[in-house]
């Protein structure tokens, strides 16, 4: 018989037990030096102390909410209730004049009997919080009293049941609570600490949302279970100056750490020639590169900027998931080639993946995201509901395996077309992702959202594609800053005309500011040249090019486009145009 799985809490207090004094956690200040820490030993105590106080309270079984900052409590937080079974709720702490009313959505669909939070913070939730937020219990994660109280009397958790409440990013709907068993989290904490991590590595930098799954899973958690150091930063400290999260690796020589595809282009738009000699890069192993689609042009900018600082290719670790499958579904296999390869475009709009010869005229450059992780089954489901051969057929990624997800909160009606008991005659439960890719031998490529495909003229066009084309064709345009969706045209019988949103790079926009007469000049040199390069490579005739602010696409918490929150913005004329002010 197969040796039991061992649960979250005991592999954590092993750690705790045999290595009391390594450093856990460090929540490292904006000049990289750490603003506080706290060991394995530490830790364990305070997660024991807090957890009981969750179980004499009859929180156990139930959602608890984490409304904190990235930091150390945030982590103390969601390990009390994966030791004492309560569901952690994943959240961000309350803004000011926060309008996207996102936690307040949480708190209504979650219904948590208390919350989890620092003393700082409780105090935040009560001064500018909402009435909802208000009405919770607290409990403070940095009560010096849990050091002294133990977790003897605590319950062994049932791999089976609920661990925690994902709430997923939204790109193409309102977020929903993904229920995460025990047994869910351990299978894809499992593949990931094999697959990244060896003995004698180092640490973590995090500077990704911890109520988002490749913040907390990907980073803080898969370093935690391998015994090692999650260094903590805040997202805006990071957005605001990416130096920061590259010093940090190079300070702390941590060995992992990533984000989505913007930050690393970030780190080349926003970085100085004298700020990056100050690096030392050579530490970092694996840079996790998933969250949204991955540009080869960008991974190619990174490392021809990097690599004078010690970045190695060979760390580039592009990958695909999602938060219903716990987080990671395929990635490449570390030590093997990066995934760089040409596709026919025209053989993408007939939902096949076909390589060709980087000068072919329709030769688009794409970047695989490796083989399915191990002890699962990655599949693709195509219109008539079978799923393909080997052939490259490009459809719905369907996924079966162990970080699959119980499903969603809401039940039956919300699982429905996405958790499944059977496809095309296999047995499941199948996850349906609703993301649209195909096989390149055993590589995984992802071709774009299912809701998002664009029909023109009986060909399909992957918003991605059209957006990629339009980021080329001007300097001026930001890196990630297009977004494109098609709306019904009446006049066309039923058919579809084609918007895209085009953000300018920050600079551009701030020197409109100052030369408003510029302005027009700007967008139709822009808008030209988009159309241009669009028509030619696509074949698509754009029927408006919107020019608009920095930062005024819709995007999820992760940085995905919100093409469907793009096009409501439009329809209802919300978009921040550029006109000079």
């Amino acid at each position: 018989m197969p040796a039991p799985i061992m649960s979250l809490s005991r592999r954590l207090s092993e750690h705790a037990d045999k290595q009391p004094d390594v450093l856990a956690l460090t929540r490292l200040g904006p000049d990289g030096e750490p603003a506080s820490v706290l060991d394995y030993g530490g830790l364990w105590q305070r997660v024991g102390g807090l957890a009981s106080r969750l179980v004499e309270t009859g929180a156990n079984g139930k959602p608890v909410l984490i409304p904190e900052h990235n930091g150390i409590d945030y982590v103390v937080g969601y390990l009390a209730c994966i030791r004492s079974g309560a569901i952690a709720v994943t959240a961000h702490a309350p803004r000011a004049n926060d309008r996207s009313g996102r936690l307040d959505s949480i708190i209504g669909d979650a219904r948590p009997v208390c919350a989890l939070a620092s003393t700082d913070t409780i105090g935040k939730c009560l001064d500018i919080g909402s009435p909802l937020l208000r009405e919770l219990t607290f409990h403070a994660t940095d009560d010096p009293d849990l050091d002294a109280e133990g977790d003897a009397d605590l319950p062994e958790v049932d791999l089976d049941s609920i661990a925690m409440l994902q709430y997923t990013s939204g790109s193409t709907s309102s977020p929903r609570a993904v229920q995460v068993t025990h047994g869910n989290l351990i299978a894809n904490l499992d593949v990931m600490r094999s697959m990244f991590y060896r003995d004698g590595s180092v640490g973590t930098v995090c500077w990704l949302p911890l109520f988002h799954d490749m913040g907390l899973i990907g980073m803080v958690m898969t370093s935690l279970v391998s015994g090692i150091t999650a260094n903590l930063m805040a997202p805006e400290e990071f957005v605001m100056r990416p130096i920061r999260w590259l010093r940090a690796i190079s300070k702390t020589r941590s060995e992992y750490s990533g984000g989505p595809n913007f930050s690393f282009s970030l780190c080349v738009e926003r970085t100085s020639p004298e700020e990056r000699a100050e690096l030392d890069l050579s530490c970092w192993k694996i840079a996790l590169n998933g969250a949204e689609a991955i540009q080869p042009r960008t991974i190619e900018r990174f490392v021809d900027v990097f690599e004078p600082c010690g970045f190695d290719v060979s760390a580039m670790q592009p990958c695909y998931g999602l938060a219903e499958s716990t987080l990671i579904v395929a990635t490449r296999v570390p030590g093997s080639p990066l995934g760089f390869k040409h596709i026919s475009s025209n053989a993408l709009a007939d939902n096949r993946l076909v390589t060709c010869e980087a000068g072919a005229v329709d030769a688009r450059r794409i970047t695989t995201c490796g083989p399915p992780i191990s002890n699962h089954d990655v599949r693709i489901l195509d219109a008539a509901g079978a799923f393909t051969g080997s052939g490259g057929e490009v459809g719905e990624i369907c996924v079966r395996g162990p970080s699959v997800a119980r499903g969603y909160r809401q039940g039956a009606d919300a699982d429905a077309n996405v958790f499944v008991d059977s496809l095309d005659g296999a047995s499941g439960p199948w996850l349906r992702t609703g993301d649209l890719g195909g096989f390149l031998g055993d590589e995984l490529v992802i071709a774009g959202r299912l809701k998002d495909l664009i029909i023109v003229g009986g060909a399909n066009h992957h918003p991605q594609d059209i957006e990629r084309t339009a980021e080329q064709a001007h300097d001026d345009i930001a890196s990630g800053g297009c977004a494109a969706f098609a709306v019904q045209e009446e006049a066309l019988h039923g058919g579809e005309r084609v918007i895209l949103l085009v953000e300018l790079v920050r600079e551009r926009s701030r020197a409109l500011r100052s030369r408003p007469e510029e302005v027009d000049d700007v967008r139709t040199t822009i808008t030209s040249k988009v159309r241009s390069a669009i028509s030619s490579e696509h074949s698509v005739a754009l029927s408006r090019c919107i020019i608009i602010k920095s930062g005024g696409i819709p995007r999820t918490t992760s940085g995905k486009v919100r093409r469907a929150a793009a096009a409501a913005a439009w329809r209802r004329g919300e978009l921040p145009l550029i006109d000079g002010t």
